[in-house]
């Protein structure tokens, strides 16, 4: 596999799911208002707990074992089964609490989230599948359609006059698009169902299930308890804090995806000095635009919610300074859990997941009765950051683990001083809105990366490296 044309491809499908979506979800915040979008968040945190029992590791079993190259056909065929059964089983659990999810959500939307999770569920079983087959870039125009098409046509059924109910057509549509894509896609035939897959596809998703828990848990446990206190404005302005600070995992989401078959085969081959040649860039990499983020949130988190989603999604300003601290952290732990993965110690990140679900649970809970929606964001962040040292203790015992420690403080030094560049810009400009927004947006970026050519470590193992790795990607094979 082509480390730097897989990453290109899923980070250019990323960056275009990351503006189609932010795009659709500023429209549809604008559209609908605080508290109906917040209805559509609520449909999606219970499409995405519900996943939980829908997947219980199948999906990240199947791409690991595709990637070892365990007799494809049958693994196939055997993940096919298991994901029958486990959707069953996840359906029969909508269908008996119907009655109190349809009252929780606000309206009768059990039998289309019956839809959506089967949709999804075999959607994100064959992408993973293709990845399996170390394809990893051949995803990424996937799910960059899968995106596209729930946004347009969410406008459409927007626009139609089917309100909340027209997104969540529009999820479905857009999952069945990636769905059918995916397998069209896979050159791996299906076989015949085999006992001895089944077992092997278990020894390896019993742990990722808890791996895959943890993402499902900092997504979704918020804003699912945040329904359950306040109101659905509430949730409305704090998923869209969320959204907002999620443009910032576009890198660090590339290199997991990418790396993770290419680990496990590195593992496989017991290449393991590859691997810790890797992961160092890596963290640099990710951290060298998350650092940033933050401190631009930090100076323009309310100019953000009330220009781009209007003024009654400030309510979240402070939440939004807190879950862009949380990114920074998560940026890191994308990193070191698909490593963990990827040379087959899913077992420690499911033990870091242990904790930190307990963390974030009893955190939520208390801290959201107590303070509000800023409270599930501190809930959040913390459980972030203990899973993050986690992660990194266990990666360190199993490879030797080099933390860019002296690329971090100049990272942080390079952020500071882009911090006061914005200060002054927006305190010297005499316009407000998004003309005022854009321009202090602009002369961050410019002077980060200015301040960050600047300085030669910065500039020698981020920017040139960048540079080179662009030019390879783009390069004809």
């Amino acid at each position: 596999m082509d480390l730097s044309r897989s990453a290109l491809k899923v980070f250019l499908a990323k960056g275009g799911n990351a503006v189609v979506f932010f795009a659709g979800i500023t429209v549809f915040a604008r559209e609908l208002g605080a508290s109906q979008i917040g209805v559509f968040f609520l449909f999606q945190t219970v499409l995405g707990l519900t996943t939980i029992v829908a997947d219980v590791g199948v999906r990240g079993a199947l791409e690991k074992r595709l990637s070892e190259g365990q007799r494809p056909d049958t693994m196939l065929a055997t993940a096919m089964a298991l994901k029958l059964l486990t959707v069953s089983g996840a359906i029969g659990v909508l269908l008996l609490a119907r009655p109190y999810l349809n009252g929780y959500l606000g309206g009768e939307y059990t039998a289309l989230l019956v839809v959506a999770l089967v949709v999804q569920e075999f959607a994100d079983l064959f992408i993973q599948a293709v990845r399996g087959e170390l394809r990893v870039g051949e995803t990424a125009i996937i799910e960059f359609a899968r995106e596209a098409v729930w946004v347009t046509s969410g406008l459409a059924f927007v626009a139609a006059g089917y309100g909340v109910i027209g997104l969540m057509y529009g999820l479905v549509l857009g999952s069945a698009t990636a769905a059918c894509w995916a397998f069209a896609k896979l050159e791996t035939t299906v076989g015949r169902p085999a006992e001895l897959s089944a077992w092997s596809l278990y020894d390896y998703a019993k742990y990722y299930f808890l791996s895959s828990v943890s993402g499902k848990v900092y997504q979704w446990m918020d804003v699912a308890i945040i329904g359950l206190f306040l109101t659905y404005a509430d949730v409305g302005a704090y998923e869209v804090a969320w959204e907002v600070t999620l443009l910032v995992l576009l890198v660090s989401k590339t290199l997991s995806i990418t790396l993770f078959p290419q680990m496990s085969q590195w593992s496989s081959e017991a290449a393991i000095d590859r691997i810790e040649a890797v992961v160092p860039n890596a963290i640099g990499i990710a951290l060298f635009l998350s650092i940033p983020a933050f401190v631009g949130i930090v100076v323009l988190n309310y100019e953000v919610l009330a220009v781009i989603f209007g003024s009654e999604y400030t309510i979240a300003a402070g939440v939004l300074v807190v879950l862009m601290l949380e990114k920074v952290f998560q940026s890191v732990n994308d990193v070191l859990g698909s490593t963990l993965r990827g040379i087959d110690r899913v077992d420690l990140v499911a033990r870091a997941v242990v904790v930190t679900i307990a963390i974030n649970l009893v955190l939520n809970v208390a801290l959201v009765l107590s303070i509000g929606l800023l409270g599930a964001a501190i809930a959040t962040t913390s459980a972030a950051i203990v899973q993050t040292l986690l992660n990194a203790r266990y990666l360190s015992q199993n490879i030797t683990l080099q933390i860019p420690y002296r690329l971090i403080a100049w990272c942080l030094v390079s952020a500071a001083a882009m911090g006061l560049v914005v200060v002054g810009v927006r305190a010297a400009l005499p316009f407000g809105g998004i003309a005022l927004l854009a321009s202090c947006i602009g002369a961050g970026v410019a002077s980060y990366f200015l301040f960050s050519f600047v300085v030669p470590s910065l500039r020698r193992e981020v920017v040139r490296p960048g540079i080179r790795m662009l030019v390879s990607m783009v390069r004809p094979a």
